[in-house]
């Protein structure tokens, strides 16, 4: 048995989803890992300073077909190296800290949407 407990208040999908991410001179544009109303986790292909403020766009879908274009602002929460074969990765924690109530909605009711069965994950 284990001792882990969940902290998060929060439901979190496991979704593909298309981030752009910006701190000081860095723009990349990723996956997402998973997302929730509070927050997002992608892999990186550099580190992102602990506690620094990012810019995020997300492309979150509306089942039509088209794209709602979300943006938003949050802070570093966690970056882990991951080493492979090929290069050294970093998987990176964002909790959005500046995100307005209709943004936080969309994203609510999308999360909302894969765990009732409305959409399919990738």
């Amino acid at each position: 048995m284990s001792d882990f407990q969940e902290k998060r208040s929060k439901p979190r999908i496991q979704q593909k989803l298309a981030i752009k991410v910006m701190e000081g001179d860095y723009c990349a544009v990723v996956e997402t890992n998973n997302i929730s109303e509070s927050g997002v986790y992608f892999t990186a292909d550099r580190p992102l300073p602990l506690m620094s403020r990012v810019a995020i766009t997300l492309l979150l879908p509306t089942g039509s077909g088209k794209n709602s274009k979300i943006e938003c602002g949050g802070t570093v929460v966690r970056t882990a190296p991951i080493a492979s074969n090929i290069k050294i990765t970093y998987d990176t924690a964002i909790f959005f800290n500046d995100i307005n109530e209709k943004t936080k909605n969309l994203i609510s009711r999308h999360i909302k949407k894969i765990i009732t069965g409305g959409f399919k994950t990738i």
